[in-house]
């Protein structure tokens, strides 16, 4: 059994992963890369910015503070679950490892920093913040459902397509740190740039955002007629599909917009904003695709039927 506190744990961990990726964003796009010159240490002698204390500086320090919070988030989170180590050892795994990675991002950061933000350091300081919200998805699912076994449902179709939407959702990501790499928004007006060729990536970036538009349009279809056939499972999957459709084709249209535009600050931040939305739908759709036995209880708890959802009013 889970609690209404546990679904709330579950549900910060998800928006601190997510604000992190905005925040990194933030500092990208002010130019604030190397607002504290130096890592751990803001300045040379001190831990925080002082004297005259400019905006970059006050961004990338804010976004550091912001790290140092989700490691006590998930200290915190680890603590109040430990009670249930012996029922659910799995929640007390997802929130280990979402903690773990804070310190793995702290050096990955200093390193970016100390390397004066090397174009390629900078892309592999997002990858685990995206991962932890893919990781934070399914934590959040989880304290919906029993943590029993898990089983197939949906078609065997289906299931294979949602696994494919999920690759190429991170083929799209990958690609489109890249692109950022490449284009004015590396992190500092004086960082170098990837060198990669920015209109020949921004290209390869659409590509897979086509196929994944492609893919989830055949799961509604495919969901459509499922539900038309009363078949099980059918409806709650179709909900997550029908996020990740919305969500995609949100994304397509801000980015090709923003790139014709030339790249302004808003649209990449809102951009960035996106690439969480997706991630997470993605995560969402393939998960529901395993069924888990509900939790055991009264009315008001949820039953794990496949759909990503705030938690309840009440306590479980």
């Amino acid at each position: 059994m889970t609690s209404r506190i546990d679904r709330i744990l579950a549900w910060m961990m998800l928006s601190a992963q997510s604000l992190i990726i905005l925040t990194g964003a933030l500092v990208r796009l002010t130019g604030s890369g190397l607002g504290c010159p130096t890592w751990p240490r803001c300045t040379a002698d001190s831990l925080t910015p002082h004297g005259e204390l400019t905006m970059h500086s006050a961004i990338e320090f804010g976004n550091r503070l912001l790290g140092v919070s989700l490691g006590v988030l998930g200290v915190v989170t680890i603590l109040l679950l430990l009670r249930r180590f012996r029922t659910r050892p799995d929640l007390v795994w997802f929130a280990v490892g979402l903690t773990a990675i804070v310190p793995v991002q702290a050096v990955i950061g200093g390193v970016t920093v100390l390397t004066g933000l090397n174009p390629w350091v900078v892309a592999g300081h997002f990858v685990p913040s995206a991962a932890a919200v893919v990781v934070s998805v399914l934590f959040v699912r989880r304290t919906y459902d029993s943590g029993g076994p898990s089983h197939p449902v949906g078609s065997r179709p289906t299931r294979g397509l949602a696994w494919t939407a999920f690759v190429l959702t991170w083929i799209t990501v990958l690609l489109g740190v890249l692109v950022t790499g490449a284009g004015p928004h590396a992190g500092d007006e004086l960082s170098a740039r990837n060198g990669l060729d920015t209109l020949l990536m921004a290209r390869l970036h659409a590509a897979p955002v086509w196929a994944l538009v492609a893919v989830t349009l055949v799961m509604i279809v495919l969901t459509q007629r499922a539900v038309r056939q009363g078949r099980p499972h059918a409806r709650a999957l179709r909900r997550p599909v029908i996020a990740l459709a919305l969500v995609v084709v949100a994304q397509g249209l801000i980015g090709y917009v923003q790139f014709f535009t030339g790249v302004p600050e808003v649209l990449v931040a809102l951009h960035i904003v996106g690439v969480c939305a997706v991630l997470a739908a993605a995560a969402w759709l393939v998960d529901a695709h395993y069924q888990r036995p509900p939790q055991q209880a009264g009315p008001a708890t949820p039953a794990a039927d496949g759909e990503l959802r705030r938690p309840s009013s009440s306590a479980a």
